[in-house]
């Protein structure tokens, strides 16, 4: 059985998310929405907005690598923890290969800069974020090609970065748990070491909008709208892409042979059913995860660390299962 929580009050917004919404919109910021402004002004406010939201850098080792993805380079972030953190003995560091939210449309690996350095120093483990190319000027499947070849980057050649390619996690936020967890599918067929573990946070699983949370919360009161689930399902397909393509929507793929998941739901999400049917098909596949439902907390929620206290919990909740089970 999956490892469940499901704490109460589940229809209550934390008032620090509250409080968060207000104070960004006394400094003029306020979350993108691609639907009202033009593709390249809903990216800057994406970039502004977010820029708020992590506030000055967290201490870590950070540099920039790139690789070769399906069609031209691809640039990688490389973040260790903190060099004070008691790992000086020179051996490599596991890695998690991280993949940002952000409908395949929005935000970068700026975006979420705080979230990446706040897993690097709570898991002990280096992150390998990965800036894969957008939609729609790219679309489905060129993302998973990205993924993979982030993948075998770290495997053939993140030895000379202090990177050890034998103890590796994937994890993404959103979108970027959907690529985490097609990646986890890919790696299946690999050759090399087995992935160790898998950290998903409120994933876009499915195309599928014909769901309670969708009904519940797709209107916008806590964010996130069904309307712009559609529009980014739309922009990474394109017109004539198949919905249901398992390697689009990992939902509906063969879950069997996968390492740990951790799943991670936010409680007032319209896409917090695609997490809750995923601990369910994992259970049916007999593939080992844990189910975590943040039930006051918002889609996104791990972009606000900085200002609620229970979104950093969240995070800090879900590095420890990376350092549980890269670093035994």
């Amino acid at each position: 059985m999956p490892d469940t929580f499901l704490p109460l009050h589940r229809d209550l917004l934390d008032p620090q998310v509250a409080e968060l919404g207000e104070l960004a919109a006394r400094a003029g910021l306020v979350p993108a929405d691609p639907l009202r402004l033009p593709l390249a002004g809903a990216r800057d406010a994406a970039e502004r907005y977010h820029l708020f939201l992590n506030g000055p850098a967290l201490p870590a080792d950070v540099r920039e690598v790139e690789t070769v993805g399906p069609a031209g380079p691809l640039r990688l972030r490389l973040i260790r923890p903190p060099a004070d953190d008691g790992r000086k003995d020179g051996k490599c560091l596991p890695v998690l290969i991280y993949f940002h939210g952000g409908g395949f449309v929005l935000n970068s690996i700026d975006t979420h800069d705080r979230l990446l350095r706040l897993l690097a120093r709570h898991s002990g483990a280096a992150v390998c974020a990965v800036a894969y190319s957008l939609a729609p000027e790219r679309r489905f499947p060129h993302q998973r090609g990205e993924a993979l070849a982030a993948l075998r980057w770290v495997v053939r050649h993140g030895a000379g970065h202090g990177l050890d390619p034998e103890r590796i996690a994937v994890g993404g936020d959103s979108a970027g748990a959907n690529l985490a967890l097609g990646l986890a599918l890919d790696a299946r067929n690999e050759p090399g070491p087995p992935l160790s573990f898998g950290m998903l946070l409120y994933g876009m699983f499915a195309h599928d909008f014909d769901t309670e949370s969708h009904r519940l919360f797709g209107g916008g009161r806590y964010g996130l709208t069904t309307e712009r689930m559609r529009w980014y399902w739309r922009h990474y397909l394109g017109h004539g892409g198949i919905a249901r393509d398992p390697a689009a929507a990992p939902l509906l793929a063969d879950l069997q042979g996968l390492p740990p998941l951790h799943v991670a739901a936010a409680g007032l999400d319209c896409l917090r059913d695609d997490s809750l049917r995923l601990a369910q098909r994992l259970e049916m596949a007999r593939s080992p995860h844990r189910l975590v439902l943040h039930a006051t907390l918002p889609h996104s929620f791990a972009n606000m660390t900085r200002h609620v206290r229970k979104a950093e919990e969240a995070v800090v909740l879900a590095a420890g299962e990376v350092r549980r089970h890269l670093l035994r």
